[in-house]
């Protein structure tokens, strides 16, 4: 076994001054933003099950759910926002969900194959916040690890009171699972290409200190590298690049539970592009365990094909 280090930028908050930058010493300045370096020790396992080798890392990764549609001027700003100062900043992974009921990310009046909302999504989004919220659910939303917070969606306007409350949310969750010792459970994909269509896809469930206990297992295909129109403040661009995508539940809409002992669970599903125009080498899958009553996300873990 080997430890994997991993720097975490956690983002401090600093309260405006009203004292001239100029009469305060450059050292001293209190940067809103500023971040310092943490580092994680993240021990790297292997298993060997079912004839296969799994690899994982120990420890919780967030996910982070951005709802979000092409007519939406303020959604490039929150998938920028997301991809660097939380992304980058902590073990995560993020999906971009575009809610097919949304008018903000419905496409009825362009071509079929730019298509970038799903049903799945107004499943998800009702799960996170409520029934029948996709159609009316205002856009860009954010979810941590499926918990939908007041105050996260990003209208024109106030955009740092948003930003702030995200890094926020972020850093709590973070600090829950890494320095109090939340309960989580571990998972590795491994992926096999079984034709030009079709890949078989073998998923570890390790229990670890989340045993004895139901999760949810849900397995998503994502694509990046889309591009596609989107609106925003300066106009509208037809050459917008979408990344992780939405595009389908490998293992249904509402995913399968799985009874935890104390050892691990391999399950097997058949991922096939047939009748789909995703290009595969743009696509990744994505694990999550989640609690199948509060729907919290237990860990995530994202792999390419």
């Amino acid at each position: 076994m080997k430890s994997v280090c991993k720097n975490i930028l956690i983002g401090l908050f600093g309260f405006i001054s009203f004292t001239a930058c100029d009469d305060i010493d450059e050292a001293d300045r209190i940067i809103i933003g500023k971040v310092e370096e943490h580092l994680v020790q993240a021990e790297e396992k292997t298993v060997e099950a079912e004839g296969q080798s799994f690899t994982y890392v120990d420890q919780h990764q967030i996910l982070i759910e951005d709802f979000t549609g092409w007519r939406c001027v303020n959604c490039p700003n929150m998938a920028a926002f997301l991809a660097s100062n939380i992304e980058s900043m902590y073990p995560s992974v993020i999906v971009s969900l575009h809610p097919a009921s949304n008018s903000l990310s419905n496409t009825d009046r362009v071509a079929s194959n730019f298509s970038l909302s799903c049903t799945l999504a107004d499943e998800i989004a009702n799960t996170v916040a409520g029934s029948n919220v996709a159609s009316s659910l205002s856009l860009p939303a954010v979810s941590i690890d499926q918990m939908l917070y007041e105050g996260q969606a990003l209208h024109s306007g106030d955009t740092t009171t948003v930003y702030n409350t995200l890094r926020s949310l972020a850093y709590d969750q973070y600090i829950s699972y890494f320095i109090s010792g939340k309960a989580y459970a571990n998972l590795a994909t491994n992926v096999k290409k079984t034709s030009d269509k079709s890949y078989q896809l073998s998923t570890l469930v390790v229990p670890g200190t989340y045993s004895n206990k139901n999760v949810l297992l849900q397995l998503w295909l994502l694509e990046s590298g889309i591009v596609a129109y989107q609106s925003t403040q300066s106009g509208v661009v037809r050459d917008y690049v979408n990344n992780h995508v939405l595009r389908m539940a490998i293992n249904g809409n509402q995913g399968e539970v799985i009874a935890l002992g104390e050892d691990y669970v391999v399950k097997n599903h058949t991922l096939s592009f047939e009748g789909t125009s995703y290009i595969a080498d743009n696509c990744s899958v994505v694990a999550i365990v989640s609690d199948p009553n509060t729907h919290e996300v237990i860990n995530c873990i994202e792999v390419e094909l």
